[in-house]
């Protein structure tokens, strides 16, 4: 079986503080640097869905922009313009990392895209970036 993959980058605004509870601002600091910002600090996230679909011999589509859209857009909505570790319930029990934020994704959008969705990109600086699949299953399948 033949499976073409379709990628669509999306961007989100977000805040968030890396911080240990019953640490000291310092002892923070030392660990996450200027992350651990007692007022936090923020980034432009863009994020990358790729899904994996076999072409559809009428469309030629094999996965289309609207079920990225359908899936992807209620989720980044619920982080956009948030302070992921004071307003997104999942994150006051999860340091709100680039690797956690990555996992997080994963599981939400593996819930509208189901076997389709095969490896997210996740870039939070200009130099950084975290991915997310299922390796025994990437490319192709979830």
């Amino acid at each position: 079986m033949e499976h073409v993959t379709v990628t669509k980058t999306y961007r989100f605004s977000a805040g968030h503080r890396l911080a240990i509870k019953g640490l000291t601002d310092e002892e923070n600091f030392r660990i996450f640097d200027t992350c651990s910002n007692p007022r936090g600090h923020g980034h432009d996230y863009y994020l990358e869905v790729k899904a994996a679909g076999e072409i559809d011999p009428v469309s030629g589509v094999a996965v289309p922009e609207s079920t990225l859209d359908e899936a992807v857009l209620p989720v980044i909505d619920d982080l956009d313009y948030k302070r992921l570790d004071v307003e997104v319930p999942y994150f006051s029990d999860n340091q709100p990392t680039g690797e956690n934020i990555a996992e997080y994704l994963w599981k939400r959008l593996g819930d509208g895209l189901g076997k389709s969705l095969v490896h997210i990109r996740l870039s939070e600086t200009a130099t950084s970036y975290f991915e997310f699949y299922e390796e025994e299953t990437y490319p192709y399948e979830r």
